[in-house]
């Protein structure tokens, strides 16, 4: 693969660095979390108990997940919704961490400076390269291959159920937290609920888009999310309450509701009777 020939065709720049820049800060937030879930010194804040540290690894997992398949996309218009994402959760987050300091006084002052920091870039480059990008790209686009029904049900119904555990959990994370399989503490609830609510808004941007290629990269990564998610209360059983049943049937019906837009990649007719074409031309 030629790197320099990549890098100047195809998306713009400026595109593939916040794409990049995502990849390689979540990277780092998942070796740190997985490797040392509780740690004082590998991640900028304590996160207890580690399931809740394993929850933010699965949060990152699929911004690393969501980052290269943006890379991945041809142009502007098949990258704009995840490149939506990001502008939205990077500045959610970063709102957010100033209204929930105390975590990090606890901890070396260049902890909260690394954190910000790393926020501070998509900040700055994020929302910019959206909006001109979008007023040179973007717009209202032709819909070329319209979503079937369940890709809009699918969507829909992970739209909605993110967005409303996103209000529960920037409203008050202690509430939801015991409606949660463990203790979840603040800062780390209103993390997950930015990062849902993003989640959220994206779909509806993919919802009212209409275009399934346009669509699709938002769809990739929600099957692999809900399968990770359900796997953290099973490799974390001693942080999980007691006669927990209620809260597990909240948590694992959140988590297939994630994943549900995972079916809506089932192959589209049209899309499949394309590729046969190409094959019988071939």
């Amino acid at each position: 693969m030629d790197v320099r020939r990549w890098w100047a065709t195809g998306q713009d720049p400026w595109v593939k660095f916040v794409e990049a820049f995502l990849v390689a800060n979540a990277v780092a937030a998942v070796l740190s979390l997985v490797l040392a879930p509780g740690s004082e010194d590998w991640f900028t804040w304590t996160i207890v108990p580690d399931a809740s540290a394993r929850l933010l690894a699965v949060m990152y997992a699929n911004a690393v997940l969501l980052g290269v398949i943006a890379l991945r996309q041809p142009d502007w218009a098949h990258a704009r919704v995840l490149v939506l994402l990001i502008t939205v959760f990077a500045l959610s987050a970063t709102v957010m961490t100033l209204f929930q300091l105390d975590p990090f006084r606890a901890h070396p002052w260049y902890h909260l400076a690394y954190w910000l920091g790393g926020y501070a870039v998509l900040v700055v480059t994020a929302p910019v390269v959206l909006v001109w990008q979008e007023r040179r790209h973007g717009g209202r686009l032709p819909v070329e291959l319209p979503m079937t029904r369940l890709q809009r049900i699918c969507g829909a119904a992970a739209g909605a159920a993110m967005g409303a555990a996103a209000i529960a959990l920037l409203v008050s994370p202690a509430r939801f937290s015991d409606a949660w399989p463990w203790e979840v503490a603040p800062l780390t609830g209103r993390l997950l609920g930015v990062w849902l609510g993003a989640f959220a808004l994206a779909y509806a941007w993919a919802l009212w888009d209409g275009d399934w290629r346009r669509a699709r990269p938002l769809y990739l990564a929600a099957p692999v999310t809900g399968l990770l998610l359900a796997l953290v209360p099973l490799f974390h059983q001693d942080d999980v309450r007691a006669a927990a049943g209620a809260e597990l049937v909240v948590y694992y019906g959140l988590a297939l509701l994630v994943a549900a837009p995972g079916a809506g990649l089932l192959a589209h007719p049209r899309a499949r009777a394309a590729r046969r074409l190409a094959g019988e031309r071939a």
